[in-house]
């Protein structure tokens, strides 16, 4: 294919070397837990937490279970921290009625879960705790069951924006917005894509451009006000032309434009190499970048002059039904919302926490740690888009991950990638029966079909 490729951009005349960094912030941590309104306290009661992430985040639960432990010692937390545990096999054991008594749930699970009766509802809980809803509004509403069932915290989220390396944008003159109020247009990203491109002949020494294929669910979710299904709730609408001129669009990046390097999965070397300007990720990868890297973060570029949206991947927990000590849970859930887990949470840099407090904290705004402006980070806790919350949901999901990178490449027709997608996704809401008048709290679904849709995704090539 013949690409005419965009004007050279001279490479930087020195190496800059980023400046010392400031002494370190003082840690601090609060001195009481909230009360746990109308929980009461059980006697001498041990609960198992399970959880698995990062090694990052995985280090950070230990100081959290220590203070809760000063402040809750009528408490045993046992943890299992373990990268081996996955909500798939907490599926398998929850249906046999077996697991933990609080754990951490893969936010695209949280409507399944909840539909099978897997999950403790904490919707009473909630309503009693007048310090959790004014401290941390969003926690519970994040992800909900049919009928708006609240059976997970969210206690913080990792939000898509753009990663751009600060020498490479002022070497090329090219200046990013700081402000969800104000981000780039999608041409004007384009053009600043395409002057970041340095090439030699027919040779691209450094693209404009990574992105991860999920960049493609907040650009579908723009083109339809959210709403992935019709109006009855029983098909699901995705094959739009308006969705489809933008995938088309998104192709060209990668083909006619020329301006992005094609990558699969999370995969965030090409930025932290220098052999990509910008990267289009969660800010979650931030601490695999290069620490010679002078990193900033920009709001995604905006469609058609809408309100941009980004997609915000929670960190949630569950109290399983099957739990014998759910009042114990719940406080050891509850505490996870609490300052000072919050701030320890923050410190990761893999979550902007849940609670809006924790955002002006020195825990958060650490100066020591790129990026060094967060401002666009704490917006875009206001711009997250809604995730769909129907038994397709995870089909969804799925569909719109790494499955859609043939798409973005070119090698997958977007109208035809569109229509299989709403089959496929249509077919799990006919298999659990779903329409308009079962969304309403207290649907329950038969045994859970997550992966039936998996089979039909390698048969067909996706």
């Amino acid at each position: 294919m013949d690409r005419e490729l965009p004007p050279v951009t001279q490479p930087p005349a020195a190496v800059v070397q980023p400046p010392p960094l400031p002494t370190p912030t003082p840690e601090t941590f609060a001195a009481a837990m909230p009360a746990a309104v109308g929980v009461p306290r059980a006697a001498a009661a041990t609960i198992h937490f399970e959880a698995w992430g990062p090694r990052v985040l995985l280090e950070a639960f230990p100081g959290i279970e220590r203070e809760f432990r000063r402040q809750a010692p009528w408490i045993d937390v046992q943890a299992r921290l373990d990268n081996a545990l996955n909500s798939d096999g907490l599926r398998t054991r929850l249906r046999i009625g077996e697991g933990p008594d609080v754990s951490r749930l893969a936010p695209e699970d949280v409507f399944d879960f909840t539909a099978a009766g897997f999950l403790h509802g904490l919707g009473a809980r909630i309503d009693a705790d007048a310090e959790l809803r004014g401290a941390a509004p969003a926690a519970a509403a994040s992800r909900t069951g049919a009928g708006g069932e609240r059976s997970a915290l969210s206690l913080g989220a990792a939000h898509q924006c753009v990663l751009y390396n600060e020498d490479h944008l002022e070497d090329a003159g090219v200046e990013a917005p700081v402000t969800w109020n104000r981000a780039w247009s999608v041409a004007e990203f384009e053009e600043a894509a395409r002057r970041l491109v340095v090439a030699d002949g027919d040779r691209v020494e450094r693209f404009g451009l990574t992105a991860i294929p999920a960049y493609a669910r907040p650009v579908l979710a723009e083109a339809g006000d959210g709403s992935f299904l019709d109006a009855a709730q029983r098909a699901s609408t995705m094959a739009t032309p308006q969705r489809q001129a933008r995938l088309q669009r998104l192709t060209g990046w990668q083909t006619t434009l020329a301006i992005e390097l094609p990558i699969s999965f999370r995969f965030v070397a090409p930025f932290s190499g220098g052999l990509a300007s910008m990267h289009i990720d969660r800010t979650d990868v931030g601490r695999w970048i290069r620490a010679s890297v002078p990193w900033a973060v920009a709001p995604l570029p905006a469609w058609d002059d809408r309100d941009v949206l980004t997609e915000a991947e929670e960190l949630c927990v569950a109290v399983p039904a099957a739990s014998s000590e759910p009042d114990a849970a719940w406080v050891f859930a509850r505490f996870l919302l609490s300052a000072p887990a919050q701030r320890a949470l923050a410190r990761t840099s893999l979550v902007t926490p849940a609670r809006p407090e924790t955002l002006d904290d020195p825990a958060f705004l650490n100066p020591n740690r790129r990026p060094y402006n967060r401002t666009p980070l704490i917006q875009a806790t206001t711009r997250a888009m809604l995730s769909p919350a129907h038994p397709g949901a995870k089909a969804w999901h799925a569909l719109t991950g790494d499955a859609i990178a043939p798409v973005r490449r070119g090698n997958e027709d977007a109208a035809a990638y569109l229509e299989r997608a709403d089959a496929l996704i249509t077919r799990q809401l006919r298999l659990r029966g779903w329409s308009a008048a079962a969304d309403r709290p207290g649907y329950r679904q038969p045994l859970p079909y997550g992966n039936w849709f998996l089979a039909d995704l390698e048969e067909r090539g996706l």
